[in-house]
């Protein structure tokens, strides 16, 4: 696949994020095919200002990494981050809210469909790292039934195991979910397995910004 075909996600998720690097990743990235970049809550004000003269838009990640918090607080972060001006969000959800806890799950997904209609996309995303494979069906079959629009797969994930990952929750997820998967690393060919596998978007790590791009 083409290098202008390809639908990338650039991931700045370093607590230590500096203001002159952030002002570097976009303005690089400007010169590229990248769509979008994914910062932490605290940097998305800062990013949508320095990217308002592109077509760049901006996300930020919620109840990440840990994806401990309650609904309300889930809640409460989304609006914030729409506030300052995020144009979508991953919202990290652990595996036990599916599995052991459905009606926690559907108060989850209905206060979630509701902040949509008010803020922006919000993309749910699994920690499938620490997930077994029976688990992944599950909690792929479940998006299904609440008939959810996109996931986000994984942190910084090996990349035979994230090819496994989408390859599974392209089968089992329905054909309305969009898939991005968070390979640990990634380039050309990567990139062109994990699409061949069911992926519409993947995340590159600005560490392997050059590489991706070369």
């Amino acid at each position: 696949m083409e290098a202008q075909q390809r639908n990338v996600s650039v991931r700045l998720l370093a607590a230590d994020l500096t203001d002159w690097y952030l002002k570097d990743v976009l303005m690089d990235c400007q010169q590229t095919t990248v769509k979008e970049i994914v910062v932490l809550p605290a940097t998305i004000r800062r990013a949508k200002q320095l990217a308002q003269t592109s077509d760049i838009q901006i996300g930020g990640v919620i109840d990440y990494p840990l994806a401990q918090g309650t609904t309300a607080k889930v809640a409460f972060e989304i609006g914030r981050a729409f506030m300052d001006g995020a144009d979508f969000l991953e919202v990290w959800l652990p595996a036990s809210l599916l599995l052991h806890n459905s009606r926690g799950f559907e108060e989850l997904i209905e206060t979630i469909r509701s902040l949509t209609l008010t803020g922006g996309e919000i993309r749910l995303a699994l920690q499938t790292e620490s997930m077994n494979e029976l688990t992944k069906i599950q909690v792929a079959q479940q998006l299904k039934a609440q008939n959810w629009p996109s996931v986000v797969l994984g942190q910084e994930t090996p990349l035979a195991d994230a090819i496994h990952d989408v390859t599974l929750f392209a089968l089992d997820g329905g054909d309305q979910l969009m898939i991005q998967s968070n390979p640990e690393a990634i380039d050309g060919a990567a990139y062109d397995q994990l699409a061949a596998a069911g992926a519409s978007k993947v995340s590159i790590p600005f560490t392997a910004y050059d590489a991706f791009f070369a």
